[in-house]
């Protein structure tokens, strides 16, 4: 069965490109996407050295690069860079995998099973030794956990950090914020949030409060879904996979919109992406 998001409306936690596609899928299935970015990317306090790592990345100084989000991979498609042939790539999971793809660059290792910093960590040091590996390059966020560059160089092998954005909250508007307040639904009430990382939660506890019962909310993965019952939000339904597109699909499911709170029937723990 399907129309379970017909005449929703759904609060999609960032804008751009990647809000208006979400927001694009959400309106084909009949909902009401309300565009309100909680997070945006912003450039790191230290952009000459974010440079100088971009470049030395480019010009092939590193024989690995570990990616633990796609909002890294937006960086490097949006300063230009070119990751030449010789660099293997490392992904945190089949999500940040196929964003490197569509960036253009071929993904030489994602872990299995688990999706997590941890997990890639582990089970690349594994099955490499450092004078084989070549000096890794680690891009990530201001917020991301030190967890990959940490493991590398407690197994002995030679890794840099690069802060390639930082990771800051939006206010939403006054009207979103009492239609997520509200506890009937009349108008301008949302029925629906999307939580995609921890950032994202922190931003709406911090701004929003406890949310009233009627407000549903779904995580993009097992490890928000944690994060955000953390922070004492009840998730009711959380993605068989780590992606948009298929949280929005599984929305779309009358029944798991109107699933019960703290609902763990759509909760494997095989997935983990690392996002900020």
């Amino acid at each position: 069965m399907t129309g379970g998001l017909r005449g929703a409306r759904v609060l999609v936690p960032r804008g751009g490109a990647w809000g208006a596609r979400v927001g694009e899928a959400i309106a084909r299935r009949g909902g009401e996407p309300i565009i309100a970015p909680l997070i945006v990317s912003a450039p790191p306090r230290d952009g000459d050295a974010r440079d100088r790592a971009f470049a030395a990345l480019a010009s092939g100084s590193y024989g690995w690069l570990f990616v633990t989000s796609a909002a890294s991979v937006e960086q490097l498609v949006a300063h230009g860079v070119a990751v030449p042939p010789q660099t293997r790539i490392a992904a945190v999971g089949p999500a940040t995998a196929r964003a490197v793809e569509q960036a253009g660059f071929p993904v030489t290792f994602v872990p299995e099973g688990e999706s997590s910093a941890k997990a890639l960590a582990r089970q690349w040091c594994a099955a490499h030794a450092p004078a084989e590996a070549g000096r890794s390059l680690v891009v990530r966020s201001d917020l991301a956990s030190a967890t990959v560059s940490d493991e590398l160089q407690l197994r002995g092998f030679g890794v840099d950090v690069c802060i390639s954005y930082r990771t800051i909250g939006v206010d939403l508007a006054p009207d979103v914020v009492a239609g997520l307040r509200t506890p009937d639904r009349g108008a301008g009430a949302v029925d629906l949030v999307l939580l995609t990382s921890l950032s994202v939660a922190r931003e709406l506890r911090r701004q929003v409060g406890a949310l009233p019962e009627r407000v549903r909310v779904a995580s993009i993965g097992p490890g928000t879904t944690r994060d955000a019952e953390r922070l004492g939000f009840a998730v009711a339904h959380t993605a068989g996979t780590q992606s948009i597109d298929a949280l929005v699909a599984e929305l779309d499911d009358a029944a798991a919109v109107s699933s019960t709170p703290t609902s763990h029937s759509h909760r494997p723990r095989s997935h983990r992406e690392d996002t900020p």
